[in-house]
């Protein structure tokens, strides 16, 4: 199993509004992209990150996921409303 982590540090001008519509267009994933397993999005209130954990069956999974349309429409919606992110992929 592949587990799959980004967490984002948000533009400090990303409104509440907008990361919340991106939670919901990430989870929304699940039901689109069978590769995926899991998928979990949280907010932090106290500072400017949001965090994503995923659970794909194989590396191979993991790039249908990414490459997939539904994904890279979020991923366009995504990019403008983020400093920075980290990505951690790891085998469990």
């Amino acid at each position: 199993m592949i587990k799959h982590i980004v967490i984002w540090t948000m533009k400090p001008e990303t409104a509440a509004e907008q990361k919340t519509e991106m939670k919901n267009r990430l989870e929304a994933l699940a039901g689109k992209i069978s590769a995926l397993r899991k998928i979990e999005v949280g907010i932090d209130p106290d500072n400017g990150t949001m965090s994503l954990y995923s659970e794909f069956a194989s590396e191979d999974d993991l790039i249908v996921y990414q490459m997939h349309p539904d994904h890279q429409a979020v991923v366009g919606f995504v990019k403008p409303l983020v400093a920075g992110r980290v990505v951690c992929d790891y085998l469990a």
